[in-house]
Parts: structure tokens; C-alpha cells; sequence
């Protein structure tokens, strides 16, 4: 595997990213089969990048646009990745591990096989979105919004969840926890003594 000291805006295959800090505007190209460490990007914008077959670790991509794109095979490892903004992209066999995702967007997004794994999600937006085989575990959710967005069978239980934002249509078939259960029983105009 190759290392690279920049990107050119040139298709990435088979490289090795690391300790870089990437700037500017990137119309499109796609990397695949790359190891990314390190790295910051959140000074770039990466709105014409399609991924796949990728480990990124420990890289920043605060506030970085990467909307209407595709992710494929991909792990995200202990990044940052407060305020990215990933509206309206395809997703398949993604793994989000120890992410800071507060802030992000996922609105309009198509989830296939994507487990978010003790993350923070807080004040994110996951607003109609089209999923199978959806996984959150050991999550981070304050403020998280699911508008139009169907939860039936995602499992919450072992999430922190204070002050979802989600339709009362939309968590039938839910799965939480005994005590969020009494929280988002507010939801539903429900008084407990």
C-alpha cells in the first residue's frame, strides 16, 4: 500500500492516508480500498466523494458537506465528525466506532446494514430516513430527531435517549429500556404518579 503526501482530486485505490491536512474543493473522485488516519479534511469540501472499502480512523471531518454521495464497506473509527453533513446518501455495510457525531445529518439517507457503536449522536437529525438492519449501540441520542422516519424494531434499549424528537406515530414497535419507556411515555401526554 502506497502512502501519499496530498490529493490531487485524482481517484484514490489501494492507499495508505495518514497525518494529513486536507483543503480546498474536490468535485469528484472516489477512494477505495484506502486506509485514512489522521487526517483532518475539515477545511475541504468532499461533496463529490464516493467511499468504499475504507478504514478512516482517528481524522476530522467537522462540518464537512459529503451529502448525495455513496458509502460502502466503510469504518469510521474514533473521528470527528461533529456537523457533517451527510443528506441524502447511500449507505451499505457501515460501521460508525466511538464517533463524535453530534450535530450531524442523516436526513433523506438510505441505511443499509449500519451500526453506530458508542457514539455521540446528540442533536443529530435522522429525518426520513429509508433503513434495514439499523443498529445503535451504547449510543449517545440527546435531542436526536426522527421526523418521518419509522422505528419499528431498532433497538434504543441501551442508548441514552433524553429528549428524542420523534412523532408519536413513529415509535411503534420501538425497542427501549423499562425507564426510557417512562420517559418517552411524556410523548403520549401520559401522567405517572
Amino acid at each position: 500500500m502506497e502512502k501519499i503526501k496530498e490529493i490531487d482530486g485524482n481517484d484514490l485505490d489501494n492507499v495508505l492516508l495518514s497525518d494529513l491536512v486536507v483543503e480546498g474543493y474536490y468535485d469528484y473522485f472516489e477512494i477505495t480500498n484506502c486506509i485514512i488516519n489522521k487526517c483532518d479534511f475539515s477545511k475541504s469540501n468532499l461533496q463529490g466523494i464516493d467511499i468504499s472499502d475504507t478504514k478512516i480512523s482517528f481524522s476530522n471531518f467537522s462540518n464537512v458537506d459529503l451529502s448525495s454521495r455513496s458509502y460502502k464497506k466503510t469504518n469510521f473509527d474514533d473521528c470527528n465528525l461533529v456537523g457533517i453533513d451527510f443528506n441524502s446518501s447511500f449507505w451499505e455495510d457501515v460501521i460508525f466506532n466511538k464517533c463524535n457525531l453530534s450535530y450531524c445529518n442523516f436526513s433523506g439517507c438510505n441505511l443499509k446494514n449500519v451500526k453506530f457503536i458508542d457514539c455521540k449522536l446528540d442533536d443529530g437529525s435522522f429525518n426520513e430516513i429509508k433503513w434495514k438492519a439499523l443498529e445503535f449501540n451504547n449510543c449517545s441520542m440527546e435531542s436526536v430527531e426522527f421526523i418521518h422516519t419509522k422505528l419499528k424494531d431498532i433497538d434504543l434499549s441501551d442508548c441514552n435517549i433524553k429528549d428524542l424528537r420523534v412523532p408519536v406515530e413513529n415509535l411503534k414497535g420501538l425497542i427501549v429500556s423499562y425507564e426510557q419507556a417512562l420517559g418517552l411515555s411524556l410523548l403520549l401526554g401520559i401522567k405517572i404518579k
